[in-house]
């Protein structure tokens, strides 16, 4: 909390200290002819030597507009547009602490002719729900990605991951020229198009399934469309690179595409053994060649918080095609090989009233997977109302794997327990089909009337063996110890499909009702055969084998209304009525069950701020039904309760979201209280031998309340300094019941954390930023002695990019994590500090020479602490070490014109 408050006295500190030495003007946009106020017009002030965008606002409902902290003494040009009227252009050279009131600027609705067009360009415009920014007007480097050019729009921001959201909401996706372009994220893109061959870069709400706005204003994420610029009709470009390094590291790949006006073919490739995750949210690494090589970090890849090395060897294909302005047809095919071994080191310390059992095991993991997906998109819009796409997919996924673990269990009385070695085998394939099908129709004549269809289907079929060894000695009950050898044949088979149709009607201007009615269908089938190979013969344990199916059926009506209250108020209601039949079937036994809820929903919009309500119910899964008990090893077994009923789930929410586009700050907070009612809950009993048995019960839960708050803000530039900075709070309370060896008690948990970020830039020639964090856990249990558990977590990221004369591009990364409450023997600091040095070649710098090192203190670990019911864990995983590496990256770009 201290953190909050001083970065807030420090943001006002520093804006009250320039804001004297700055210039105000302000206004009103009016309609030359009816002399009505014009609403979000765009009111732009940009640089006359460059036409790079200094700040802009939109105009309020009354035409209002005003701009702050304005340079002084300096040619600036200051343009004022709205669709289908001439703009209003003017330049200005403010004086130390000028207020200019332009009073009421009329604009003629009479269209400037192209060629003024041309030469007077509007850095924004404001067209009905989407912003277009001029990417002329953001001026960027030789050679900088598409990254780099939204890092300058106003309202954009860059994560160090990658990650962006617009106005604090994240881009669910990125479009080239309107289409997707190696699926939904939009990393791919952003990290290897060149911002030269922008043309426009366009924002607007993400609402290709919502078209009825039916998701919260406070909720909805962005999507960012490039428009490339139109005198590239024909065009190759990509890029290649390959690096060598000590430890056998390496890493190579290429990316290649191909634009031919309505088509695009994009090439993908990428081979390491760097622990970069391919092409899967931590998107084309930022080392070597497929890096902003200048703008990102060279070292996200080395971060794996799950431990392990890894070798990924992935590629696929991207395809386009339009025909005409309302058939558009897409394809993709990925294949990913990861090879991961993970060494492993636990301790557990699990708490049984006067005694605590203490466990240290360590164990080794290998795992080898190959996956193959392809998939389509087909969209068609024959016209203004209608719009249909279809989705398919269709993925293979085949893994082989391995362990062995070691593992010995003493008390806090110095006695030992019990002592355990294993090692298993697995080999599992698995096939999955996804379809999904969307229509929506909008009325021609009556405006808000929409007719909708959904329908999505799943198939998954999936065949596993498992060999498992398992010798267990127990100290304290030697009747107990047990050698288990055994094979597991796993088959299953989930198939689930849903057909939706909705309706919705404008009963009068500021009324709607509607009708949404869905029938879905799950059918589970899940089979397991196990076989005891101790004799050297696998003979079939009968009691230990299961043979599941599982058929539901779910309807559902819900009856709903839209009342709009006035223009920023509204309410949205329903009540959906559902059934469920679900049919359970076990090896020797049937269970029937018949459900009917009512489930509400209630969301009020009204300023800024979302209040909602809603209520679920979810089912217990079949195999906790399964009225068998289940041994698993010599130390853990299982009984189904064919007694379970569903939860039911209600749900608060508060969501509030405001930006301000002439100061570009940005205020947001999220809240949510949750409860449960009949939550299913592990009932355990463990002995002091260390042996546990589990069940599922039901018990009614106590509310759980969470929230955030966050604030982000970006600075005008000051003598070509560039600030951002943003701030996050967050907390939670969660209740947790504990049911232990016949004893009730609830484990109730308090964690918050605050985070704290600035960016600083000059000139683009350095850059730099930092993060700072705290995350907090105490957790109590309130049961037995009420033990109290805390965990305490404090993490700095720091980043640092120079660019020399002579094309010298000097980069260093630090990524700073200290635990003071882990368990004696595991590491609680960890100090990764990585650097690089660049040199740029070529023509327009296309080709860079890189060395690097990763980890230069040879400090990397994965350590981490969680807790459990009963129990804390302390965990401590082999992850990348100390190595250093070459790597040469060049692109290739190749436009015609004719």
């Amino acid at each position: 909390m201290k953190t909050i408050f001083l970065s807030l006295i420090l943001l006002c500190l520093f804006s009250a200290s320039f804001a004297q030495n700055r210039a105000a003007i302000k206004g009103k946009v009016t309609d030359s002819l009816n002399k009505q106020p014009l609403e979000l017009s765009t009111v732009a002030m940009v640089d006359l030597k460059d036409t790079s965008l200094i700040a802009y606002t939109l105009s309020k409902k009354n035409g209002d507009f005003e701009l702050q902290r304005l340079p002084v003494d300096k040619e600036v040009r200051l343009v004022i547009s709205f669709a289908g009227y001439k703009s209003y252009i003017r330049r200005f050279n403010f004086k130390k602490g000028d207020i200019v009131d332009l009073g009421s600027i009329a604009l003629n609705s009479k269209m400037l002719s192209e060629v003024v067009v041309r030469a007077e360009r509007v850095p924004i415009k404001v067209k009905k729900d989407t912003i277009e920014f001029d990417a002329a007007a953001f001026k960027t480097r030789p050679n900088a990605a598409v990254e780099e050019l939204l890092k300058k729009l106003p309202g954009v921001q860059v994560d160090g991951d990658g990650t962006i959201t617009v106005n604090g909401k994240q881009v669910s996706k990125l479009l080239i020229d309107g289409k997707q372009f190696f699926g939904s994220d939009p990393k791919i893109a952003t990290k290897n198009l060149d911002a030269a061959i922008v043309a426009q870069v366009q924002v607007y709400d993400d609402r290709e399934n919502d078209p009825d706005h039916l998701v919260s204003e406070t909720q909805v994420q962005k999507i960012i469309n490039i428009k490339l610029k139109k005198a590239i009709k024909k065009s190759i470009f990509g890029k290649v690179f390959g690096g060598a390094g000590s430890r056998d590291r390496y890493e190579a790949g290429g990316l290649f595409n191909m634009f031919r006006d309505t088509l695009q073919v994009s090439i993908i490739g990428l081979s390491n053994n760097l622990n970069h995750t391919g092409f899967s949210r931590e998107e084309l690494n930022a080392q070597g060649g497929f890096d902003r090589s200048g703008g990102n970090t060279s070292f996200n890849g080395g971060r794996n918080w799950g431990g392990g090395i890894e070798k990924i060897t992935s590629g696929g294909f991207n395809l386009n095609q339009n025909y005409g302005e309302k058939l558009k047809l897409n394809l993709q095919y990925f294949y990913t090989q990861r090879n991961n071994t993970v060494e492993s080191a636990n301790f557990q310390q699990q708490f049984l009233k006067d005694t605590t059992l203490l466990t240290r095991a360590s164990s080794n993991r290998y795992a080898n997977n190959h996956t193959h997906t392809i998939s389509g998109l087909v969209e068609w819009k024959p016209d203004t109302v209608r719009n249909l796409r279809y989705n398919p997919s269709l993925s293979y996924n085949s893994n082989n794997s391995g362990s062995s673990a070691l593992g010995n269990t003493s008390n806090n009385f110095d006695m030992p327990v019990n002592k355990s070695v294993s090692n298993s085998t697995s080999d599992w394939h698995s096939t999955q089909f996804n379809q999904s099908f969307y229509f929506h129709k909008r009325s021609k004549n009556k405006s808000k009337e929409s007719f909708t269809i959904s329908h999505s289907l799943s198939i998954n079929p999936n065949h596993s063996n498992n060999f498992n060894n398992n010798d267990v000695v127990n100290y304290q009950r030697p009747d107990l110890s047990d050698s288990l050898h055994r094979l597991s044949v796993h088959t299953s088979n989930n198939v689930s499909g849903n057909l939706d149709f909705s309706y919705r009607y404008p009963v009068t201007k500021n009324l709607i009702v509607d009708v949404t009615t869905s029938g879905i269908y799950n059918k589970t089938s899940d089979q397991v055969f196990t076989y005891d190979r101790k004799t050297g013969l696998d003979s079939l344990i009968s009691n230990q084998s299961s043979d599941l199916k599982r058929d539901q059926w779910t309807e559902n009506i819900k009856p709903g209304i839209t009342y709009q209250l006035n223009k920023k108020t509204q309410i949205i209601a329903g009540l959906n009525t559902q059934w469920q039949q679900i049919n359970n079937n076990f090896v020797t036994s049937r269970l029937m069950q018949n459900y009917f809820f009512l489930l509400p929903t209630v969301r009020i919009e009204a300023y800024g701020i979302s209040f909602s309500y809603e209520r679920r119910v979810n089912q217990p899964g079949i195999s906790n039904l399964q009225p068998i008990t289940i041994v698993y090893s010599p130390l853990y077994s299982y009984t189904g309760n064919p007694n379970l009923v569903p939860s039911i789930n209600n749900n608060y929410y508060i969501n509030f979201f405001k930006y301000f586009n002439d100061s570009q700050l940005g205020i947001y907070s999220y809240g949510n209280i949750a409860s449960q009612k009949n939550m299913a809950v592990t009932q355990q009993t463990i002995s002091s031998d260390g042996a546990q048995t589990n069940t599922t019960v039901n018990r009614d839960g106590r509310p759980s309340y969470n929230f955030s708050v966050g604030v982000f803000k970006r600075f005008k530039k000051v003598k070509e300094w560039q600030v951002n900075t943003s701030t996050n709070f967050y907390g939670n309370y969660y209740q947790s019941l504990n049911l232990l060896n016949n004893v009730e008690g609830w484990q109730n948990t308090v964690s918050y954390g605050v985070h704290e970020n600035i960016g600083v830039n000059w000139k683009d020639v350095i850059d730099l930023n930092t993060g700072v964090g705290f995350n907090q856990s105490n957790t109590k249990y309130h049961y037995d002695d009420f033990r109290s558990v805390k965990v305490g977590t404090y993490t700095i990221s720091n980043s640092l990019v120079v660019r020399f004369p002579k094309k010298i591009i000097w980069e260093t990364k630090q990524d700073f994590n200290y635990n003071g409450q882990v368990a004696a023997g595991f590491k609680k600091g960890v100090n990764v500090v990585s650097s690089s040095l660049a040199l740029q070649m070529l023509k327009k710098d296309r080709g860079e020479l890189k060395f690097s090192v990763y980890d230069i203190f040879n400090q990397n670990v994965s350590v981490y602490r969680y807790i459990n019911s009963n129990s804390v864990n302390d965990v401590q995983n082999n992850t990348l070490k100390r190595y250093f590496m070459v790597t040469y990256s060049v692109k290739f770009n190749k436009l015609s014109t004719k």
